[in-house]
């Protein structure tokens, strides 16, 4: 399994962001759990940053910046372009899920609520 140092998972809801970081914290899934209430918060955080998490856990629907607004703006600055994205997301529309796919550092594309059978498949890479 990969060590997974840093994790920044962007989600608005409050009550799924405890669920989601009490699952990963269990299972010792990252040394750092990093949440954001939004994109426009985990973008400035990261363009301020001289290091960037190894994964980015991403919702779609929120609000100020929208998971899909985020994806376009970190799209052309590299190393932003670069980090691995997992969309999580209630959103079982097909649209949405083919939309990801136009993203080259979207790798997965999970639908709430995450398991600890998601997280696994993501160490294990």
């Amino acid at each position: 399994m990969k060590k997974i140092s840093k994790v920044f998972l962007i989600e608005d809801d409050l009550v799924t962001t405890f669920l989601i970081k009490t699952l990963m914290e269990k299972f010792s899934f990252a040394s750092e759990i990093i949440t954001f209430s939004n994109g426009d918060v985990a973008l400035h955080t990261l363009q301020n940053s001289e290091t960037y998490p190894d994964l980015l856990f991403l919702d779609l629907n929120m609000p100020v910046m929208d998971g899909w607004q985020f994806l376009e703006e970190i799209q052309n600055r590299s190393p932003l372009s670069n980090i691995p994205t997992y969309i999580l997301t209630s959103s079982i529309d097909p649209l949405d899920r083919s939309r990801s796919t136009q993203f080259p550092n979207v790798k997965g594309y999970l639908v709430k609520p995450l398991s600890w059978k998601d997280l696994q498949s993501i160490q294990e890479g």
